[in-house]
């Protein structure tokens, strides 16, 4: 009986096995056949983009604090 459990838990572990081997290799050969797609317009990086919204807010206030100030 406890033979028969054990064989059944290794046939098991290998199908286990088998399955996961055959999903990394699908998603490996899915991830190979993929090309990367390049934009027609180059964009700048986000964080540039943050920065510059930054000292533009800054200087929005600035020229705010004058007008109030006038």
């Amino acid at each position: 009986m406890a033979s028969a459990i054990l064989t059944s838990a290794k046939h098991g572990a290998y199908v286990a096995i088998g399955l996961y081997l055959a999903l990394v290799l699908v998603v490996s050969l899915c991830a190979q056949s993929q090309f990367t797609f390049e934009a027609p317009i180059q964009v700048a990086h986000p964080g540039i983009q943050f920065e510059h919204r930054a000292q533009n807010a800054s200087v929005d206030q600035a020229e705010l604090a004058g007008v109030v100030g006038a």
